[in-house]
């Protein structure tokens, strides 16, 4: 039982040092600005974890009196040469998870000209704010605000470009950069796969999984609680994780058992704590009844030269990707894109994840085709239970922690 003892021993040592829980998200926000006369008003949302970096240690203060303060000390709004005055600012209601505050400028007579964004970013100088401005009512522009182009000027803007799909497709690009838990997954889905041909199979069925459910939820048919979808994005880590040790030593079916059972366990602790609904935990029953029936044919399927191995891989990858497409959803959906022309967001942003993805798949595949050497063969397993472990991780936190 050696390939057990070495995961629950990672998984332990990665609990006891690790303190993220939501590497999924790159560090964003959103932020809209309304120019009418005199005045520009912004609204800008955050998810609350992002908040992290400007709590000081003994702060009592909300997360929302801090966010204000920030807006307020890290936005500058200019009309010609000189600056405008704060009217208002106030947090608003948000979705749970996030933070959402306004705050009002008053230019005393002189029309707002642009504004320079730095909230976040000296603290966490890889924080992108997507921003889009409105004119008198009209859509006027949309931006990237970064560390390294904080800026946005009316008269630098040219004529208005709706939804350009090259800033969606950054966007897209940057996510994929930014996501440690996608980036973890292809590592280990690509340790699984074992030959480019495979790696081709899995990346093409991921990519349909994800395309699937980022359209669906961002077009509205279908929706999907973060909270859960992050829990099970930690929890696809582990179980390729897993699958990499029973190929190869499918007498350890037990894996499988144990998968299921820290499934709906977990859920349960959820429910008893108060953190999920009975009806949210019936996603934990599905998605452990759907691990054990992966693992247990992962175990009993030949891989090499085997047409049926194949099947059951693009399947799978379909069914971990329609999971990590809610989570593409996720920021794409906060910036307000829905009830737009979805056409040019959808296409811009899919376009940046495969663009990112497959930039990662070739660097990953070299690497695993590396670690892959007979002299170090050791490696791979090594980093199998690497990523069982912080996928069981992220599993546990974002379930359990309110």
């Amino acid at each position: 039982m050696r390939a057990p003892l070495i995961l629950a021993a990672t998984a332990a040592l990665v609990l006891a040092g690790s303190d993220t829980a939501s590497a999924h998200a790159r560090s964003e926000s959103y932020s809209e600005w309304r120019l009418s006369g005199n005045s520009l008003v912004g609204t800008v949302t955050i998810a609350a974890g992002e908040l992290s970096a400007l709590v000081a240690a003994g702060n009592t203060r909300s997360l929302d009196e801090i966010f204000v303060d920030a807006l307020r000390a890290g936005v500058r709004v200019s009309a010609g040469e000189g600056l405008c005055d704060v009217a208002s600012s106030a947090s608003l209601g948000a979705a749970r998870g996030f933070v959402r505050a306004e705050i009002r400028y008053d230019c005393a007579g002189r029309e707002p000209t642009g504004f320079a964004y730095r909230v976040l970013f000296d603290a966490v100088p890889a924080h992108v704010n997507y921003a889009r401005i409105y004119a008198d009512g009209r859509f006027a522009a949309e931006v990237l605000l970064t560390d390294r182009n904080d800026t946005w000027s009316s008269a630098g803007a040219g004529p208005p470009v709706a939804h350009s799909l090259g800033a969606f497709l950054e966007l897209g690009v940057r996510h994929i950069a930014g996501g440690i838990d996608h980036i973890a997954f292809l590592l280990g889905m690509l340790l699984v796969a074992g030959s480019i041909g495979r790696s081709i199979i899995a990346v093409t069925g991921f990519t349909l999984g994800h395309s699937i459910s980022l359209a669906a939820a961002v077009l509205g048919y279908l929706s999907a609680q973060s909270r859960l979808v992050e829990a099970f994005i930690g929890f696809t880590v582990a179980l390729v994780a897993v699958e990499f040790f029973l190929m190869r030593r499918p007498e350890h079916g037990s894996l499988a058992l144990m998968a299921t059972l820290l499934a709906w366990v977990t859920g349960l602790l959820a429910v008893v704590a108060g953190l999920i609904t009975p009806k949210a935990a019936l996603a934990y029953l599905g998605f452990g009844a759907f691990a054990f029936c992966y693992l247990v044919a992962a175990a009993r399927i030949p891989v090499a030269g085997s047409r049926l191995g194949d099947y059951v891989l693009f399947a799978a990858t379909s069914c971990f990707g329609l999971v990590h497409g809610f989570g593409f959803a996720g920021f794409l959906m906060e910036t307000g894109i829905r009830g737009m022309s979805l056409l040019v967001p959808l296409l811009g942003f899919n376009l940046g994840v495969e663009i990112g993805q497959l930039a990662l798949v070739a660097l990953l595949f070299a690497l695993t085709t590396w670690l892959r050497v007979e002299r170090l063969r050791i490696a791979s397993p090594l980093v199998a239970a690497c990523l069982c472990g912080i996928g069981i991780f992220w599993f546990i936190e974002r379930s359990l922690t309110g």
